[in-house]
């Protein structure tokens, strides 16, 4: 992002010199008043209209060190559309307040109001009605990831926002790309819910939808044209090879096909891959420019043993060493063994090339997961099997005061007190205690019987997690003991091998990364002596 900042009094100089230690890279301009408190900017001249009007749309991002006034009288003649207009900050001289004025969303001056009030120690002043209720900004959400909002969901952003901040029914789709997009640590609110799918949503009764898919139709769309935001994130990976000295037209025109036949966007591919005889290739070269995808190629010997390969060819072996050049190659760099399209041949002015494609998964936090309203979900059932009372996590309905404790094999303390519980863990504990029981891990032999805690007095650790095994008289411990921590980061996919990991007696440390493992310190020796004398220590006191 390129950054100018403008200061026309001594102290606006005196906040743009602090602004400059945080951002080198942007270009400072104060006033012949305060060059003095700020040596590295540029001379500013008046009027500042006819200073800043020249350069308005050269940079992405203006910080104003003067009153909102003198912005807005500046900025309004310049403005053009708030798909092309820059950022604009205005920060009062003293440095209290970072005030995002133009481009909140788009043009990214939300979030450099916050880097400003960062810097400053000022208060940011943001007036958006999504970031001010902290919910979902639809037309913002997939730019820290890179995703591309498709042109013609232009029309519906407007209504799609409005609904979000009005507590309309509104649903959120999403078939590819990165699941982290709810950048809050709370439960989403209630009228906003997510789903996978489009099939068999009534979209009469929703008033927008937010769809994240890389298929260039995607079905069931075209119900919801007129009231759906569509982003297309970068999840596909492109497997390729082709004929050497391939020209670039016919690369183009047959990724074009591939991709249309595939019903595949073009705006979701995030890179191609070949095998590094094909790193000087030339065409694809250029088409990696043109596109501005990364061209990554393997070696062979990397390329050998990749699973998920439909299409081996004993002829592309004899040439290139390895049964599968397209195919591997996007396999390994989405690092999947399933491939969303098959390798695809394409011949044009006597040149072959052949295209492959995999989906880039993801998985987010359970943490995470769960902060989400999820369409269809189930009333909660506590580990009892009994229906929980409206409010309570797992109070049951009915109690039966003589029902003996349930056996367990293992004992699970998650600790959801203090600092942790604001990062977000709070209710992970019911949540976990929902996939044990669909897991058949609640009852039986090896039951699982998961408590939350209060403090564990291991907040360094975040949300800890301590097992307790129980033992038979000819078993040896296998994870009894054991401290886990960062708990809350673990997805879906890792909770279950844990669980799984319990009930087969398998040390956690086969499945879980060490990063996970809290260390403990060893028992420091204490003699019989010093406990009495420590003893006789307290009884004086």
């Amino acid at each position: 992002m390129k950054i100018a900042v403008y200061a026309i009094t001594l102290n606006g100089a005196r906040q743009a010199q602090r602004l400059h230690r945080e951002l080198p890279f942007a270009d400072v301009f104060v006033s012949e008043v305060g060059l003095e408190e700020c040596v590295s900017a540029s001379l500013l001249t008046l009027p500042l209209a006819e200073f800043i009007a020249p350069n308005f749309h050269h940079y992405d991002c203006h910080i104003c060190i003067f009153a909102t006034g003198i912005v807005s009288r500046i900025m309004a003649p310049l403005l053009t559309d708030k798909r092309q207009d820059p950022a604009v900050i205005c920060v009062d001289d003293q440095g209290q307040f970072a005030i995002p004025m133009l481009s909140g969303h788009r043009g990214g001056a939300n979030t450099m109001a916050q880097r400003v009030a960062q810097i400053l120690k000022a208060t940011p002043v943001v007036t958006t009605a999504s970031d001010a209720a902290n919910t979902l900004s639809v037309d913002m959400m997939g730019a820290p990831f890179g995703w591309a909002l498709d042109p013609q969901c232009e029309a519906a952003i407007t209504s799609v926002s409005a609904a979000v901040v009005n507590d309309k029914p509104v649903l959120v789709v999403q078939q590819a790309g990165e699941r982290s997009w709810w950048p809050y640590k709370r439960t989403m609110p209630k009228h906003i819910y997510c789903h996978a799918q489009l099939a068999e949503i009534d979209s009469e009764l929703w008033q927008g939808l937010v769809l994240i898919s890389d298929r260039r139709e995607p079905e069931h769309y075209e119900h919801w044209q007129h009231k759906a935001v569509l982003w297309r994130p970068k999840s596909l990976v492109l497997g390729i090879g082709c004929d050497r000295n391939t020209p670039l037209s016919t690369i183009q025109a047959g990724i074009d096909r591939f991709l249309a036949e595939n019903n595949l966007s073009i705006d979701s591919v995030s890179a191609m891959a070949s095998i590094d005889l094909k790193a000087d290739e030339a065409g694809l070269l250029a088409y990696s420019q043109q596109q501005q995808w990364p061209f990554v190629t393997y070696s062979a010997e990397q390329l050998r043993d990749v699973e998920g390969i439909e299409n081996p060819s004993s002829y592309v072996e004899k040439v290139t060493g390895v049964a599968s050049v397209a195919e591997a190659a996007a396999l390994k760099h989405s690092h999947t063994n399933k491939l969303l399209a098959p390798k695809w041949k394409f011949k044009l002015d006597g040149y072959n090339v052949t295209v492959s494609c995999c989906r880039i998964e993801h998985e987010e936090a359970f943490s995470r997961h769960n902060w989400k309203n999820w369409l269809g979900q189930k009333s909660k059932i506590n580990a009892h099997g009994s229906d929980v009372v409206k409010g309570y996590q797992c109070k049951p309905k009915h109690v039966d005061l003589d029902r003996p404790m349930l056996y367990h094999r293992h004992h699970l303390l998650l600790c959801e007190g203090g600092r942790c519980s604001k990062e977000g863990s709070k209710n992970l504990t019911h949540e976990l205690r929902s996939l044990i029981k669909e897991m058949g891990l609640a009852s039986g032999n090896n039951r699982i019987k998961l408590s939350r805690t209060q403090c564990a007095g291991a907040c360094r650790n975040r949300a800890t997690l301590v097992v307790y095994e129980r033992l038979e008289s000819n078993e040896t411990p296998v994870n009894n003991g054991s401290w886990l921590r960062n708990v809350e980061n673990l997805t879906l996919t890792q909770w279950r091998r844990l669980f799984l990991a319990l009930a087969d007696r398998v040390p956690l440390s086969s499945v879980l990364e060490p990063e996970y493992f809290a260390a403990i310190d060893a028992a420091k020796p204490i003699t019989r002596d010093e406990i009495i004398n420590n003893s006789q220590g307290l009884a004086t006191q």
